[in-house]
Order: C-alpha cells, then structure tokens, then sequence
C-alpha cells in the first residue's frame, strides 16, 4: 500500500470538507420522491344549496348563489385560501425523514389562495347530500422562517391585497406555485377540485401546482406529476377537512381545519458541496501523479 498516497487523497478530502461548508443552514431537500404532509386552515364559500342540481356553470354565477357565505376576508370572486405549515418531509421510497417542523429552529409555513368556484353541484352520497365544486386560478406560496404560523390570528390578519399573512410572509420565499389546469377527468380547465357535506363541511380537495418561483424552484421544476387529462405538473396536493368548531356564522374565523400532503419528484442535482469535493479530490490525485512521475 503507497502510505503517501492514501495520505494526499485524504488530505485533499479533508481540504474540500473545509471548504464547503453550506453557506446556508437553512433547510435544504436532497434529490428523490418526497411526500410533504401539512396542517392547514382555510376560510371557504359555504352553504350552496342542498340539492341533486348544477348550483352554477361560471364565476359570477357562483358569486350570486342565493344563500352562500363567501371565504372570509376572500379578495374579489375569490372562493377558498387559507394558510399551512409543512409538518414533516419524508421521502415516499424508503420513508426516510428528511425535515421536521421546527428543526433546526426553521418552520415552512405558507399562503395559498386566487381559487375560484366556477362550477358547483349538489348529489347525493351514501353519507347523505354533498357538494362538488370545481375551481379555476389559485397559488400557493411557502417561506422559511424562524416561528410557525399563528392559526389563531384568524383570517382578518391578511393583507387587503391577499398577498401576506402575519408571521408567515416575513420569511424568505421558500418556493412558489400556480394550480394547474387537469384536476378533473374530462374537464381539463379546472385547477382545483373539493368535496364535501353540504351539511357537515367535512371534505376533501385536491390540485396540482406547477413551480413558478422561490429558492427550491429549480429542485421542484420537474414535471413529474400527472393529472388525469394527461398533462404535467411539478406538485400533486391533497388534503381532508372538517370543520374547526368555531362559530360558522362569524364572518372572521376559518371556516375549516385541514392536513394533507404534496408528493413531489425533486430534480437529481448534485450538491454544490459534493461536486468541489470530487474535484479536489481529483486534484489530489493528479499532484501525486504529477510527483511520482517526476521521480
């Protein structure tokens, strides 16, 4: 065994250790499928009528349902938003745990919103009359920060624009995304699709996002996730909800409590500090090349 050898080759690793520290400690995703479970709250458009009927075919006409109770503090025609905070990341192949809520002393937490009730029906349910509304828009974005998010400021601690939220929007942009059209079979321009007992509130939803900004965008921009028309999109979310047990009627509290999850397939990209250890290492073995040579 050439001793001298073995001592450069480890000498340059431990160079290149030293050097690529990560210059942020924030919190950073490694290549591979991930499954992103959350805890949200979201303040919809309730009471649609509890009949086997089409409710409404556009915006407008869902706007001017009789008897409805629009998303509290909704901006314009805007029928569900809400805010969340990322519980775990886990990668969906082996399990692995890749970030826990508060490691680290960092949180994600987020906003999403711009969703609109363009179609909506009622149909009755082996569980008695449900709703099915189908919605068009909507955006979601996610930031790193050193606090949760605080559910309990309620819905009136959004900005009049919609675009912030107390305690969430502060931190850096974590990563941003648009709901893409495709949700529904045969329906492909809806973005979002929900669920639920027209008496009850309890449901489900779901979308898919497509990435459209943030420091993770480039790890997330993959469309790799399918809808049921046959297009692509980065994240798949779904999620089920109940009612919070506020006052229903109290036009400043969330209207339901969710969790769900987003699988996402992260692009393979090599970590910045993988790549300059192999080339210093590489470098290592040349010089010793370059010496036994001139010996």
């Amino acid at each position: 065994m050439n001793i001298k050898k073995v001592s450069g080759i480890a000498a340059a690793v431990v160079l290149a250790s030293s050097m690529t520290a990560p210059a942020h400690a924030g919190v950073e995703l490694v290549a591979g499928d991930l499954k992103i479970t959350f805890n949200a709250y979201d303040a919809g458009t309730i009471n649609y009528p509890g009949t086997n009927s089409v409710h409404c075919t556009t915006a407008a006409a869902c706007d001017a349902v009789p008897g409805i109770r629009p998303a509290p503090n909704g901006v314009g025609s805007e029928d569900t938003w809400g805010i969340f905070s990322v519980a775990t990341i886990t990668r969906l192949s082996n399990g692995a745990n890749l970030y826990t809520s508060g490691q680290n002393g960092l949180y994600l937490t987020g906003i999403f919103g711009g969703i609109v009730d363009t179609f909506v029906e009622g149909y009755s349910a082996s569980s008695g009359q449900s709703t099915r509304a189908l919605g068009t828009g909507g955006w979601l974005r996610m930031y790193e920060n050193t606090a949760n998010y605080d559910a309990s400021l309620g819905p009136s601690y959004r900005s009049a624009d919609g675009n912030s939220y107390t305690g969430i929007t502060d931190g850096e942009l974590y990563l941003e995304a648009e709901f893409g059209a495709g949700v529904y079979f045969g329906l492909p321009q809806y973005t979002y699709l929900s669920e639920f007992g027209s008496n009850s509130y309890a449901g489900r939803s779901e979308g898919y996002l497509n990435v459209t900004g943030g420091r993770e965008a480039a790890k997330f921009d993959t469309d790799m996730q399918f809808d049921p028309n046959g297009g692509s999109h980065d994240l798949y979310l779904q999620t089920t909800y109940r009612p919070t047990g506020l006052n229903p009627n109290d036009p400043l509290s969330w209207t339901v409590v969710a969790a769900g999850q987003a699988d996402a397939n992260t692009r393979a990209v090599p970590e910045p500090g993988s790549l300059a250890l192999l080339g210093l290492g590489f470098a290592g073995l040349a010089g010793l090349r370059r010496r036994k040579a001139a010996k």
